[in-house]
């Protein structure tokens, strides 16, 4: 079985459902804290908590315009895990493939 090309802190950060609700809401265009506050519906405290744990596996950016942080989604730590999803997509199909012909064996001796 090939082992995942990612480190396992990406599929932590992806795993809680209010930072991919903050990844969804970045998922446009870039963002400041009070807008994913408003979008995601939770404090301030906890979007950039949240945020900070996205940062550091490089799934969000921070860009700095003035006093504001715009923050932006980098989906290339992603491409990593959808490349490794679909090894095990291929892997799955030939077993599903190769179970459904042996059924299909099966019913034809039977009918037989």
């Amino acid at each position: 079985m090939p082992r995942p090309p990612v480190t396992p802190d990406v599929f932590s950060a992806i795993g809680h459902p209010r930072r991919r609700a903050i990844m969804t809401a970045l998922a446009g265009e870039g963002r400041k804290v009070s807008e994913l506050v408003d979008a995601v519906g939770v404090s301030q405290p906890t979007v950039s908590e949240h945020l900070a744990a996205l940062r550091s596996v490089g799934l969000v950016t921070c860009t700095k315009r003035g006093r504001e942080r715009m923050y932006r989604l980098d989906t290339r730590p992603l491409r990593d895990i959808t490349e490794w999803i679909s090894t095990l997509e291929v892997f799955w199909d030939e077993r599903i493939e190769r179970l459904g012909q042996t059924l299909a064996s099966i019913d034809t001796e039977e009918e037989q």
